[in-house]
């Protein structure tokens, strides 16, 4: 259950939570959200058990896998690397920032001390 419920919390992301509203009403509102189930079902979820499922059965990460299920599907497992890293990169600028001004918010202003007489 933790396993599944970290991926699903990887697979979701910030960006998603942020942007997903927005594209929703850029692109049409409500009706946006009935190709995006369509390919869902139809793609994201089989593709994504797929990956997990033989992942864990051979024990083998993501490029292992999609040569596995054939030697030509090798760079989707090296998208899938680059992805992470990029989205690991994303996601440390964002918690750096945070924890800056979360820091900064607690320091003094030099400002606030200046007394007038």
């Amino acid at each position: 259950m933790q396993f599944m419920l970290s991926i699903i919390g990887y697979s979701v992301g910030l960006g998603n939570i942020w942007r997903f509203p927005y594209l929703c009403q850029q692109n049409g509102g409500g009706a946006f959200l009935i190709p995006f189930m369509v390919m869902l079902i139809l793609e994201g979820i089989p593709l994504f058990l797929i990956e997990l499922g033989i992942g864990q059965k051979m024990r083998l990460g993501s490029l292992g896998v999609w040569n596995t299920i054939h030697p030509w599907l090798g760079g989707v497992g090296i998208s899938s690397c680059l992805v992470t890293f990029f989205v690991a990169l994303y996601y440390n600028v964002i918690i750096t920032w945070c924890f800056f001004y979360l820091f900064n918010s607690f320091k003094v202003s030099s400002v606030l001390l200046v007394v007038p007489s």
